[in-house]
Protein backbone atom coordinates (compact mmCIF):
# COMPACT_ATOMS: atom_id res chain seq x y z
CA UNK A 1 0.00 0.00 0.00
CA UNK A 2 1.34 3.32 -1.30
CA UNK A 3 1.98 5.91 1.36
CA UNK A 4 2.57 9.42 0.96
CA UNK A 5 4.39 11.28 3.99
CA UNK A 6 4.35 14.73 3.02
CA UNK A 7 5.50 17.69 5.76
CA UNK A 8 2.32 18.45 8.25
CA UNK A 9 2.62 22.34 9.17
CA UNK A 10 0.99 22.22 12.73
CA UNK A 11 -1.19 24.91 13.85
CA UNK A 12 -0.12 28.08 15.55
CA UNK A 13 0.69 26.88 19.20
CA UNK A 14 1.20 23.37 18.63
CA UNK A 15 4.20 21.24 19.68
CA UNK A 16 6.59 21.08 17.15
CA UNK A 17 6.78 17.83 15.06
CA UNK A 18 9.90 17.25 16.42
CA UNK A 19 8.77 17.05 19.68
CA UNK A 20 5.75 15.78 18.84
CA UNK A 21 4.72 11.85 18.11
CA UNK A 22 4.82 10.87 14.34
CA UNK A 23 2.66 8.74 12.57
CA UNK A 24 5.69 6.55 11.52
CA UNK A 25 7.51 6.15 14.51
CA UNK A 26 4.32 6.37 17.26
CA UNK A 27 1.00 6.18 16.00
CA UNK A 28 0.94 3.79 12.76
CA UNK A 29 2.18 0.79 15.09
CA UNK A 30 -0.59 1.12 17.50
CA UNK A 31 -3.37 1.84 14.80
CA UNK A 32 -2.02 -1.22 12.92
CA UNK A 33 -2.26 -3.31 16.36
CA UNK A 34 -5.21 -2.02 17.74
CA UNK A 35 -7.55 -1.01 14.64
CA UNK A 36 -6.36 -2.34 11.52
CA UNK A 37 -8.78 -5.18 11.95
CA UNK A 38 -11.71 -2.98 10.78
CA UNK A 39 -10.23 -0.12 9.41
CA UNK A 40 -8.39 -1.53 5.76
CA UNK A 41 -9.15 -0.92 2.24
CA UNK A 42 -12.43 -2.38 1.75
CA UNK A 43 -12.88 -2.64 5.34
CA UNK A 44 -16.42 -1.75 7.34
CA UNK A 45 -14.33 1.37 8.35
CA UNK A 46 -14.68 4.55 6.94
CA UNK A 47 -10.80 4.68 6.63
CA UNK A 48 -7.70 2.55 6.15
CA UNK A 49 -5.22 3.33 9.27
CA UNK A 50 -2.83 1.62 7.20
CA UNK A 51 -2.53 4.70 4.79
CA UNK A 52 -1.09 8.12 6.15
CA UNK A 53 -3.53 10.02 3.30
CA UNK A 54 -6.12 8.53 4.89
CA UNK A 55 -5.63 9.15 8.47
CA UNK A 56 -4.51 12.01 8.23
CA UNK A 57 -7.75 13.78 7.62
CA UNK A 58 -9.10 12.16 10.65
CA UNK A 59 -6.29 12.56 13.12
CA UNK A 60 -9.00 14.77 15.81
CA UNK A 61 -11.44 12.79 15.24
CA UNK A 62 -9.44 9.34 15.97
CA UNK A 63 -8.69 11.43 19.55
CA UNK A 64 -11.67 12.52 20.69
CA UNK A 65 -13.59 8.78 19.55
CA UNK A 66 -11.02 7.49 22.05
CA UNK A 67 -11.10 9.32 25.02
CA UNK A 68 -14.95 8.85 24.98
CA UNK A 69 -14.12 5.19 24.77
CA UNK A 70 -16.37 5.01 21.53
CA UNK A 71 -13.11 3.65 20.02
CA UNK A 72 -12.10 1.15 19.86
CA UNK A 73 -16.12 -0.29 19.95
CA UNK A 74 -15.73 -3.13 22.81
CA UNK A 75 -18.08 -2.22 25.65
CA UNK A 76 -17.37 -4.87 28.26
CA UNK A 77 -14.84 -3.78 30.96
CA UNK A 78 -11.54 -6.12 30.75
CA UNK A 79 -11.91 -9.76 32.87
CA UNK A 80 -10.41 -10.57 36.03
CA UNK A 81 -7.70 -12.23 33.87
CA UNK A 82 -6.66 -8.99 32.18
CA UNK A 83 -8.60 -8.65 28.05
CA UNK A 84 -11.28 -10.96 26.55
CA UNK A 85 -9.98 -12.30 23.45
CA UNK A 86 -9.31 -10.11 20.99
CA UNK A 87 -10.22 -7.11 22.98
CA UNK A 88 -9.00 -3.46 21.50
CA UNK A 89 -9.03 -1.59 24.56
CA UNK A 90 -6.28 1.71 25.04
CA UNK A 91 -4.30 2.31 27.69
CA UNK A 92 -4.10 5.88 29.21
CA UNK A 93 -0.58 6.40 27.78
CA UNK A 94 -1.68 5.25 24.53
CA UNK A 95 -5.00 7.77 24.67
CA UNK A 96 -2.24 10.02 25.87
CA UNK A 97 -0.38 9.72 22.60
CA UNK A 98 -3.26 10.00 20.37
CA UNK A 99 -4.25 13.14 21.50
CA UNK A 100 -0.70 14.63 21.13
CA UNK A 101 -0.15 13.75 17.84
CA UNK A 102 -3.66 14.99 16.88
CA UNK A 103 -2.71 18.35 18.53
CA UNK A 104 0.72 18.68 17.09
CA UNK A 105 -1.02 18.67 13.69
CA UNK A 106 -0.65 15.16 13.36
CA UNK A 107 2.72 15.22 11.77
CA UNK A 108 3.86 11.90 9.29
CA UNK A 109 7.64 11.33 10.26
CA UNK A 110 9.90 9.60 9.05
CA UNK A 111 9.35 6.92 6.15
CA UNK A 112 11.94 4.77 7.71
CA UNK A 113 10.41 4.37 11.27
CA UNK A 114 7.23 3.13 9.59
CA UNK A 115 6.41 -0.49 11.04
CA UNK A 116 5.63 -3.36 7.74
CA UNK A 117 2.24 -3.39 7.01
CA UNK A 118 0.36 -6.39 8.43
CA UNK A 119 -0.19 -8.83 5.89
CA UNK A 120 -3.85 -9.16 5.47
CA UNK A 121 -5.66 -12.31 4.27
CA UNK A 122 -7.10 -11.53 0.65
CA UNK A 123 -9.32 -14.38 1.06
CA UNK A 124 -10.39 -16.57 3.77
CA UNK A 125 -9.33 -16.29 7.11
CA UNK A 126 -9.41 -19.68 8.74
CA UNK A 127 -8.51 -21.39 5.22
CA UNK A 128 -10.06 -22.88 2.66
CA UNK A 129 -13.49 -23.63 3.59
CA UNK A 130 -14.65 -27.17 2.58
CA UNK A 131 -18.05 -25.51 1.65
CA UNK A 132 -19.18 -22.28 0.70
CA UNK A 133 -23.08 -20.72 0.79
CA UNK A 134 -24.52 -17.62 -0.02
CA UNK A 135 -27.15 -15.44 1.24
CA UNK A 136 -29.88 -14.19 -2.11
CA UNK A 137 -28.37 -10.72 -3.14
CA UNK A 138 -30.48 -8.19 -1.53
CA UNK A 139 -30.93 -4.28 -2.12
CA UNK A 140 -30.70 -2.60 0.95
CA UNK A 141 -33.24 1.03 0.38
CA UNK A 142 -31.04 3.94 0.51
CA UNK A 143 -32.69 5.59 3.38
CA UNK A 144 -34.73 5.02 6.63
CA UNK A 145 -33.74 3.20 9.78
CA UNK A 146 -31.32 0.01 10.14
CA UNK A 147 -32.76 -2.90 8.73
CA UNK A 148 -32.64 -6.71 10.30
CA UNK A 149 -33.71 -8.86 7.49
CA UNK A 150 -33.33 -13.01 8.23
CA UNK A 151 -31.89 -15.14 4.89
CA UNK A 152 -32.72 -18.66 5.07
CA UNK A 153 -30.22 -20.86 3.02
CA UNK A 154 -30.27 -24.59 2.49
CA UNK A 155 -27.07 -26.68 3.08
CA UNK A 156 -26.37 -29.09 0.14
CA UNK A 157 -25.19 -32.12 2.73
CA UNK A 158 -26.26 -35.26 1.97
CA UNK A 159 -24.41 -37.23 5.27
CA UNK A 160 -24.06 -35.90 9.08
CA UNK A 161 -20.79 -33.11 8.97
CA UNK A 162 -18.37 -32.29 12.04
CA UNK A 163 -18.34 -28.53 11.84
CA UNK A 164 -15.08 -26.82 13.21
CA UNK A 165 -15.90 -23.74 12.12
CA UNK A 166 -18.32 -21.47 10.49
CA UNK A 167 -16.70 -18.16 8.89
CA UNK A 168 -18.92 -14.80 7.62
CA UNK A 169 -17.79 -12.77 4.70
CA UNK A 170 -20.52 -9.64 4.72
CA UNK A 171 -19.91 -9.07 1.03
CA UNK A 172 -20.89 -5.49 1.59
CA UNK A 173 -19.09 -4.30 4.94
CA UNK A 174 -19.85 -0.97 4.18
CA UNK A 175 -23.17 -2.08 5.21
CA UNK A 176 -23.52 -4.66 6.47
CA UNK A 177 -23.24 -4.42 10.97
CA UNK A 178 -23.81 -7.34 12.52
CA UNK A 179 -24.25 -11.34 11.85
CA UNK A 180 -26.16 -13.69 13.73
CA UNK A 181 -25.91 -17.44 12.77
CA UNK A 182 -28.33 -20.32 13.62
CA UNK A 183 -29.44 -23.74 12.52
CA UNK A 184 -33.22 -25.18 11.51
CA UNK A 185 -33.78 -28.80 11.09
CA UNK A 186 -37.49 -28.32 10.38
CA UNK A 187 -39.08 -25.94 7.71
CA UNK A 188 -40.87 -23.41 9.71
CA UNK A 189 -37.65 -20.46 9.02
CA UNK A 190 -38.13 -21.48 5.08
CA UNK A 191 -42.12 -21.09 4.79
CA UNK A 192 -41.46 -17.43 6.68
CA UNK A 193 -38.78 -17.11 3.89
CA UNK A 194 -41.14 -18.29 1.19
CA UNK A 195 -43.82 -16.23 2.51
CA UNK A 196 -42.12 -12.69 1.95
CA UNK A 197 -41.61 -11.99 -1.85
CA UNK A 198 -38.30 -10.04 -0.99
CA UNK A 199 -34.93 -12.17 -0.49
CA UNK A 200 -35.10 -13.08 2.75
CA UNK A 201 -37.70 -11.81 5.13
CA UNK A 202 -38.08 -9.17 7.92
CA UNK A 203 -39.85 -10.86 11.62
CA UNK A 204 -39.58 -13.32 13.76
CA UNK A 205 -37.09 -15.77 13.79
CA UNK A 206 -38.57 -19.26 14.26
CA UNK A 207 -37.91 -20.85 17.92
CA UNK A 208 -36.80 -24.28 16.07
CA UNK A 209 -33.81 -22.27 14.24
CA UNK A 210 -31.16 -22.15 16.75
CA UNK A 211 -27.67 -22.12 17.73
CA UNK A 212 -25.69 -25.70 17.25
CA UNK A 213 -25.78 -27.20 20.57
CA UNK A 214 -23.43 -25.37 22.81
CA UNK A 215 -22.18 -23.47 20.62
CA UNK A 216 -22.24 -19.23 19.82
CA UNK A 217 -22.27 -18.48 15.84
CA UNK A 218 -22.37 -14.76 14.58
CA UNK A 219 -20.23 -12.01 13.36
CA UNK A 220 -19.03 -8.47 14.37
CA UNK A 221 -16.44 -6.73 12.18
CA UNK A 222 -13.02 -7.58 12.68
CA UNK A 223 -14.29 -10.64 14.87
CA UNK A 224 -13.62 -14.36 13.25
CA UNK A 225 -14.03 -17.24 15.61
CA UNK A 226 -10.87 -19.42 15.64
CA UNK A 227 -11.74 -23.02 14.43
CA UNK A 228 -12.38 -25.54 17.39
CA UNK A 229 -10.26 -27.86 18.75
CA UNK A 230 -10.55 -31.58 17.98
CA UNK A 231 -12.97 -33.14 20.15
CA UNK A 232 -15.47 -30.04 20.13
CA UNK A 233 -17.09 -29.78 16.65
CA UNK A 234 -20.75 -29.81 16.34
CA UNK A 235 -23.13 -31.88 13.77
CA UNK A 236 -24.85 -30.49 10.92
CA UNK A 237 -27.55 -32.39 9.75
CA UNK A 238 -28.66 -33.39 6.36
CA UNK A 239 -31.86 -30.87 5.59
CA UNK A 240 -30.74 -28.31 7.92
CA UNK A 241 -30.91 -24.53 6.86
CA UNK A 242 -28.65 -21.69 7.78
CA UNK A 243 -30.67 -19.06 9.01
CA UNK A 244 -28.40 -15.75 9.18
CA UNK A 245 -29.89 -12.47 10.44
CA UNK A 246 -28.19 -9.71 8.88
CA UNK A 247 -28.13 -6.10 10.64
CA UNK A 248 -27.74 -3.58 7.89
CA UNK A 249 -27.20 0.38 8.26
CA UNK A 250 -28.22 2.65 5.05
CA UNK A 251 -25.83 4.70 3.48
CA UNK A 252 -28.17 7.16 1.07
CA UNK A 253 -27.31 4.98 -1.85
CA UNK A 254 -29.01 1.80 -2.93
CA UNK A 255 -26.65 -0.61 -1.52
CA UNK A 256 -26.31 -4.68 -3.05
CA UNK A 257 -25.67 -6.87 -0.13
CA UNK A 258 -24.63 -10.68 -0.63
CA UNK A 259 -23.14 -12.07 1.82
CA UNK A 260 -21.16 -15.84 2.21
CA UNK A 261 -20.66 -18.28 4.44
CA UNK A 262 -17.73 -20.86 4.61
CA UNK A 263 -17.78 -24.67 6.77
CA UNK A 264 -15.12 -26.20 7.42
CA UNK A 265 -15.59 -29.93 8.19
CA UNK A 266 -13.51 -32.48 10.45
CA UNK A 267 -13.79 -36.04 10.62
CA UNK A 268 -13.64 -36.19 14.54
CA UNK A 269 -16.92 -36.63 16.12
CA UNK A 270 -17.34 -34.67 19.18
CA UNK A 271 -16.15 -36.22 22.11
CA UNK A 272 -17.23 -33.37 25.01
CA UNK A 273 -20.70 -31.01 24.22
CA UNK A 274 -21.13 -27.55 25.61
CA UNK A 275 -24.15 -26.88 27.44
CA UNK A 276 -25.28 -22.76 26.92
CA UNK A 277 -26.81 -21.58 30.09
CA UNK A 278 -29.66 -18.92 28.93
CA UNK A 279 -30.21 -16.42 31.85
CA UNK A 280 -33.10 -13.80 31.07
CA UNK A 281 -36.10 -12.61 30.99
CA UNK A 282 -39.26 -12.29 28.59
CA UNK A 283 -41.83 -10.57 30.38
CA UNK A 284 -40.39 -7.23 29.91
CA UNK A 285 -42.74 -4.08 30.06
CA UNK A 286 -41.24 -0.89 30.44
CA UNK A 287 -43.82 2.12 30.67
CA UNK A 288 -43.45 4.99 28.40
CA UNK A 289 -40.76 7.75 30.42
CA UNK A 290 -39.33 4.66 32.32
CA UNK A 291 -35.50 5.98 32.80
CA UNK A 292 -34.49 2.86 34.99
CA UNK A 293 -36.43 -0.17 34.38
CA UNK A 294 -34.71 -3.33 35.79
CA UNK A 295 -34.46 -7.05 35.63
CA UNK A 296 -32.69 -9.97 36.99
CA UNK A 297 -32.06 -13.55 36.91
CA UNK A 298 -30.48 -16.43 38.43
CA UNK A 299 -29.66 -20.33 38.22
CA UNK A 300 -27.61 -22.11 40.67
CA UNK A 301 -25.25 -24.82 39.05
CA UNK A 302 -25.70 -28.36 40.19
CA UNK A 303 -22.57 -29.36 38.97
CA UNK A 304 -19.19 -28.17 38.42
CA UNK A 305 -18.82 -25.99 35.18
CA UNK A 306 -15.55 -25.01 32.50
CA UNK A 307 -16.69 -21.08 31.59
CA UNK A 308 -15.61 -20.77 28.01
CA UNK A 309 -17.70 -17.50 26.77
CA UNK A 310 -20.68 -15.37 27.39
CA UNK A 311 -22.97 -13.13 24.80
CA UNK A 312 -24.70 -10.67 25.94
CA UNK A 313 -27.66 -9.74 24.41
CA UNK A 314 -30.35 -6.58 24.31
CA UNK A 315 -31.71 -3.95 21.82
CA UNK A 316 -31.81 0.12 22.09
CA UNK A 317 -32.97 0.51 25.11
CA UNK A 318 -30.87 -1.26 27.43
CA UNK A 319 -27.93 1.02 29.33
CA UNK A 320 -26.10 -1.20 31.77
CA UNK A 321 -25.68 -5.01 31.27
CA UNK A 322 -23.61 -7.66 34.38
CA UNK A 323 -23.48 -10.89 34.74
CA UNK A 324 -21.48 -11.99 38.25
CA UNK A 325 -20.61 -16.13 40.09
CA UNK A 326 -21.50 -15.99 43.84
CA UNK A 327 -19.32 -18.99 44.61
CA UNK A 328 -20.23 -21.47 48.03
CA UNK A 329 -17.68 -20.27 49.92
CA UNK A 330 -19.35 -16.28 49.25
CA UNK A 331 -16.71 -15.05 46.78
CA UNK A 332 -17.73 -13.65 43.29
CA UNK A 333 -16.47 -13.19 39.50
CA UNK A 334 -17.70 -10.70 37.27
CA UNK A 335 -18.86 -12.56 34.57
CA UNK A 336 -19.47 -9.70 32.21
CA UNK A 337 -19.80 -5.54 32.75
CA UNK A 338 -21.05 -3.32 30.66
CA UNK A 339 -21.22 0.19 31.74
CA UNK A 340 -22.91 1.52 28.35
CA UNK A 341 -24.21 -0.90 26.21
CA UNK A 342 -24.14 0.26 22.62
CA UNK A 343 -26.80 -2.45 20.67
CA UNK A 344 -24.61 -1.45 17.34
CA UNK A 345 -21.65 -3.24 18.73
CA UNK A 346 -22.32 -7.06 20.02
CA UNK A 347 -19.72 -9.29 20.59
CA UNK A 348 -19.32 -13.31 21.92
CA UNK A 349 -16.83 -12.32 24.69
CA UNK A 350 -14.35 -15.26 25.18
CA UNK A 351 -12.33 -15.62 28.17
CA UNK A 352 -8.46 -15.77 27.82
CA UNK A 353 -8.13 -18.81 30.42
CA UNK A 354 -12.08 -20.52 30.69
CA UNK A 355 -12.28 -21.01 34.10
CA UNK A 356 -13.90 -23.23 37.07
CA UNK A 357 -17.26 -22.74 38.75
CA UNK A 358 -17.93 -25.28 41.36
CA UNK A 359 -21.24 -27.02 41.95
CA UNK A 360 -23.53 -24.82 44.17
CA UNK A 361 -22.46 -21.29 42.41
CA UNK A 362 -25.32 -19.02 41.62
CA UNK A 363 -25.28 -17.21 38.23
CA UNK A 364 -27.10 -14.47 37.92
CA UNK A 365 -27.56 -11.39 35.35
CA UNK A 366 -28.83 -7.79 35.85
CA UNK A 367 -30.25 -5.51 33.02
CA UNK A 368 -31.16 -1.27 33.11
CA UNK A 369 -33.00 0.37 30.76
CA UNK A 370 -34.00 3.26 29.83
CA UNK A 371 -36.94 4.50 28.22
CA UNK A 372 -37.15 7.91 28.41
CA UNK A 373 -36.55 10.86 25.91
CA UNK A 374 -33.32 11.71 27.48
CA UNK A 375 -31.99 8.05 26.04
CA UNK A 376 -30.09 9.15 22.48
CA UNK A 377 -30.71 5.85 21.89
CA UNK A 378 -34.17 5.06 22.25
CA UNK A 379 -35.59 4.25 18.70
CA UNK A 380 -39.30 6.07 19.39
CA UNK A 381 -39.62 9.90 20.10
CA UNK A 382 -41.34 10.24 22.16
CA UNK A 383 -41.26 7.55 24.05
CA UNK A 384 -43.98 4.38 24.13
CA UNK A 385 -44.36 1.39 26.52
CA UNK A 386 -41.81 -0.94 24.97
CA UNK A 387 -42.48 -5.34 25.23
CA UNK A 388 -40.35 -8.43 24.87
CA UNK A 389 -39.65 -8.70 21.37
CA UNK A 390 -37.75 -10.08 18.72
CA UNK A 391 -37.73 -7.08 16.84
CA UNK A 392 -35.34 -4.63 17.23
CA UNK A 393 -38.10 -1.89 18.07
CA UNK A 394 -39.16 -4.21 20.95
CA UNK A 395 -37.08 -5.31 23.94
CA UNK A 396 -34.88 -8.36 24.48
CA UNK A 397 -32.67 -9.21 27.59
CA UNK A 398 -30.31 -11.99 27.81
CA UNK A 399 -27.24 -13.58 28.86
CA UNK A 400 -25.85 -16.43 27.00
CA UNK A 401 -22.85 -18.74 29.07
CA UNK A 402 -21.60 -20.85 27.14
CA UNK A 403 -19.47 -23.85 29.72
CA UNK A 404 -18.31 -27.52 29.53
CA UNK A 405 -19.10 -30.13 32.28
CA UNK A 406 -16.34 -32.81 33.58
CA UNK A 407 -18.81 -35.86 32.54
CA UNK A 408 -21.73 -36.64 29.99
CA UNK A 409 -23.40 -37.56 33.32
CA UNK A 410 -22.82 -34.00 34.42
CA UNK A 411 -24.03 -32.86 31.01
CA UNK A 412 -27.25 -34.29 31.47
CA UNK A 413 -27.61 -33.66 34.90
CA UNK A 414 -27.40 -29.63 34.29
CA UNK A 415 -29.33 -30.21 31.09
CA UNK A 416 -32.57 -31.65 32.79
CA UNK A 417 -31.94 -28.88 35.83
CA UNK A 418 -31.97 -26.06 33.46
CA UNK A 419 -34.73 -27.62 31.19
CA UNK A 420 -37.91 -26.19 33.24
CA UNK A 421 -36.16 -22.84 33.34
CA UNK A 422 -35.97 -21.77 29.94
CA UNK A 423 -39.50 -23.67 29.27
CA UNK A 424 -41.07 -21.36 31.64
CA UNK A 425 -39.69 -18.62 30.54
CA UNK A 426 -40.02 -19.29 26.77
CA UNK A 427 -44.30 -19.90 27.54
CA UNK A 428 -43.99 -16.09 28.88
CA UNK A 429 -42.42 -15.52 25.45
CA UNK A 430 -45.01 -16.96 23.70
CA UNK A 431 -47.87 -15.53 25.47
CA UNK A 432 -46.59 -12.15 24.88
CA UNK A 433 -45.65 -12.96 21.31
CA UNK A 434 -49.63 -14.10 20.77
CA UNK A 435 -50.52 -11.17 22.83
CA UNK A 436 -49.15 -8.78 20.25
Amino acid sequence: MALALAAVSPRPGAQSPAEAPTYTRDVAPLLFSRCGGCHHTDGPAPFSVYSYDAVRPFAGQIAETTRRGYMPPWRAEPPAEGEFLGQQHLTAPELALLARWAAAGAPAGDRAALPAVPARASGWQLGTPDLVVRTPRFTLPPDGTDVFRIFVIPVPVDALKFVRGLEFRPGNPRVVHHANIRIDRTRASRLYDEADPAPGYDGLIAHSAVYPYGHFLGWTPGQTAPLLPRGLAWRLNPGSDLVVEIHMQPTGKAEDVDASLGLFFGNDPPERTPSMLRLGRQGIDIPAGEARYTIEDTFTLPVDVEVQAVQPHAHYRARTLSGEARLPDGTTRSLIDIRDWDFRWQHVYRYPQPFTLPRGTTLSMRYTYDNSADNPRNPVTPPRRVYWGQRSSDEMGDLWIQVLTRTEADLAALNAAFAPKVMAEDVIGYERWIQQ
